[in-house]
């Protein structure tokens, strides 16, 4: 049975900061009947949800560098779940935003990327067990990405775009998946699904 924790975005708020969700995880989640528990920007308490689930998504959100405050607070806390999630074995998949941190977290680069922000795109598929086509139209939300050459040796490249942009990758002995587009806000979720179940391969 699937038992997820998912990341939380955060924003600053008044004089305080919020953590909050998109609603296509939500609405993605209750089609599917997936129990799922929301992982807040708190070291201890993030920590200890993580250790009654059996599945962490990193998900997509605030850019990774930048100077402000609530990001750098948020790349710690999942840094920090990474590291637990691979010491207790629990498979991770990285949604874009998560994508880039874990990329970074195995010694990778990400960089400022042209065209990628509310587009799509077509992007090309090696061999693998998890999306069984060589061609995916994609949606694309970010400004920053994994160029060619920045993708971490630790992981191996299955998906790219047509200017050989990092857009999925898998570290299998480690239950590490990374993609760069964001499946739950297609109208077709089966990707989506294929993802989330491919941890029970593992």
């Amino acid at each position: 049975m699937i038992k997820l924790a998912i990341t939380s975005n955060i924003k600053k708020y008044y004089k305080g900061y919020i953590d909050f969700i998109d609603h296509y995880w939500i609405e993605a989640f209750e089609k599917k009947k997936i129990n799922y528990s929301l992982l807040p920007n708190n070291i201890i308490l993030s920590r200890k949800i993580l250790k009654k689930n059996n599945l962490l998504i990193l998900a997509g959100g605030n850019d990774i560098i930048t100077n402000k405050k609530d990001s750098k607070l948020r790349n710690k806390i999942e840094n920090n779940l990474i590291k637990e999630a691979i010491k207790l074995k629990i498979p991770i998949i990285g949604i874009c935003r998560g994508a880039q941190l874990l990329n970074l977290y195995f010694g990778g680069k990400i960089r400022k990327i042209r065209s990628h922000m509310r587009t799509r795109h077509n992007i090309f598929l090696e061999k693998n067990e998890i999306i069984r086509m060589n061609k995916l139209n994609v949606n694309s939300f970010h400004n920053y990405g994994i160029g060619p050459k920045d993708l971490s040796k630790k992981l191996k490249v299955i998906g790219t775009d047509g200017k050989k942009n990092v857009e999925m990758y898998l570290l299998k002995e480690k239950k590490i998946l990374g993609i760069m587009w964001h499946p739950e806000r297609e109208l077709n979720l089966k990707i989506l699904f294929q993802l989330i179940n491919f941890y029970k391969k593992w």
